[in-house]
């Protein structure tokens, strides 16, 4: 989340200085895009949204999505039966 706050206070702050602010802008957002922090985040948000769709019933998510991220908080796995 701080890389994202930090992109668009670059923005703003970029934005006001032309050309060469819209350039170290989109340096920046190269860096940032690229980064290794940000390339896990993206695994594990893809990670987390495979199981939660596996585990998903037929006809909702909502629910599924809740429950785990419930049990993620309270460290804990709770299996889920899927209907057939």
């Amino acid at each position: 989340m701080e890389t994202f706050i930090g992109f668009v206070a670059g923005y703003l702050v970029g934005s006001r200085e032309g050309k060469a602010g819209l350039e170290r802008l989109k340096t920046s957002w190269n860096a940032i895009r690229t980064s290794p922090e940000v390339r896990k985040l993206a695994t594990d948000a893809m990670s987390v949204a495979e199981q939660v769709v596996r585990r998903a019933p037929v006809g909702g998510i909502g629910g599924t999505v809740v429950r785990t991220l419930a049990s993620r908080a309270a460290g804990t796995r709770r299996e889920t039966s899927r209907a057939a």
